[in-house]
């Protein structure tokens, strides 16, 4: 087929590489020309791992453009625009600035696709304000593995109002070999908020376990994810206590689903909880720091990792960065060493960073940090995604989320 995708952000980007590399031919269509100019040189403007070498294979198969005319040809039309929350509401200009443009140049028979994560109805508007057929179909990629995410999804969800404009979706991905759910497009939209509403709690979950841990002699909440993760209605995944999450999917669409449930009467009182736990990590990595540290006025801080997780060079919502916010309240001087991520901190080399610093919290769960106990010898320390091993730690300047005080272990 011939493929347009709207918006070369994570989602659109990856989608093109991965349908290219099955045969299409597909043209990414994005509003910022710097982006397009880079692409079309081949400049990858965004870190994701085997991203640049697919790029790379299939660069004769992919066109990037700023020109919506481009798509006049298309047989399906992805739409994979930004839907970021403004004062706690999604904000769908994105979307329907892009429909707008695709019902000016679409054949009539083209069809639309809904990749972009949107609140139950907005494909139906989307379908009126282009006269197109409009199938929902979900994303599910994480980033740091969003090209074998795409390749290898645990299910394709494709949302319809007709079995044909669905079956032509099934078949772009039958190569997935996925199980396919097939729904209205409503449902699939709301798969997409259920999912990671669920998995945000999750994670919000075990890390008030872990503070209840970290408050209990000879507790350690790795071994309590361990006991329940085991439990096959419960599963390992999304239980790894931590500094919580941030990036652009979890913090945008559970505040969004929030707020548009509450328009209807009908408040999700354990995603809100969910969100208030998570608001509270990055004080908390502080808190323990200063437990052991004392005053951080006037010290240096180092922060391993700005980056939102670990394989990615995408700092939005990051919890590092709001943790490194809070520790220039506190009045500590701040340097930073992260792989790949930039950000308006002083950034230096991990060892520099290390070296010329009283107290270190790690901030990101990238591998480079595991194994570097050494290093950190005469630090005060705090394990804010437990990588280290605390028998390699000296005890009285080292704390690990969710790991229970040296002054009560052992008691």
């Amino acid at each position: 087929m011939k493929i347009g995708i709207i918006g070369l952000g994570y989602v659109g980007l990856v989608t093109s590489a991965v349908l290219a590399d099955q045969g299409h031919l597909v043209v990414g269509v994005d509003v910022d020309s710097k982006r397009v100019e880079g692409l079309s040189c081949g400049r990858n403007p965004i870190y994701e791992p085997g991203l640049d070498e697919l790029l790379a294979k299939n660069k004769d198969r992919l066109q990037f453009t700023t020109d919506y005319a481009k798509l006049s040809d298309v047989d399906v039309a992805f739409i994979s625009v930004s839907t970021p929350t403004v004062n706690g509401e999604i904000y769908l200009e994105y979307v329907m600035s892009a429909s707008k443009s695709l019902a000016k140049v679409l054949r009539k028979d083209s069809l639309i696709v809904m990749k972009s994560t949107v609140l139950p109805g907005t494909s139906r508007k989307v379908r009126e304000i282009t006269g197109r057929e409009v199938v929902s179909n979900p994303e599910f990629l994480k980033e740091g593995s969003a090209i074998k995410d795409s390749i290898n999804p645990d299910r394709v969800v494709i949302g319809s109002y007709t079995k044909e404009a669905g079956d032509v979706v099934e078949s772009i991905w039958k190569f997935t070999g996925a199980p396919i759910v097939r729904t209205t497009p409503e449902e699939a939209e709301m798969i997409k908020y259920a999912a990671n509403s669920f998995l945000a709690m999750k994670v919000s979950f075990i890390n008030e376990i872990a503070n209840l841990c970290e408050r209990i002699p000879n507790c350690d909440v790795n071994k309590i994810a361990e006991g329940i993760g085991l439990d096959k209605r419960i599963s390992p995944h999304f239980l790894k206590a931590g500094l919580g999450w941030g990036g652009s999917c979890f913090p945008k669409d559970t505040l969004a689903i929030s707020t548009f449930a509450r328009s209807l009467g009908t408040p999700l009182r354990t995603v809100d909880a969910s969100i208030q736990v998570n608001n509270e990590r990055p004080k908390r990595a502080v808190t323990l720091l200063k437990e052991i540290m004392g005053q951080l006025k006037g010290r240096k801080v180092c922060v391993l990792g700005v980056a939102f997780k670990a394989d990615t060079d995408d700092t939005r919502e990051s919890v590092a960065l709001k943790v490194i916010d809070i520790l220039k309240e506190e009045g500590a001087q701040v340097v930073a060493y992260d792989p790949k991520a930039k950000a308006n901190v002083t950034m230096v080399s991990m060892e520099q960073c290390i070296d010329e610093s009283e107290g270190v919290i790690i901030a990101t769960e990238w591998n480079h940090f595991k194994g570097i106990e050494d290093k950190l010898r005469g630090k005060y320390v705090v394990d804010g995604r437990r990588l280290l091993d605390p028998s390699k730690m000296d005890l009285t300047k080292f704390r690990a989320i969710g790991l229970g005080t040296p002054s009560i272990q052992g008691e």
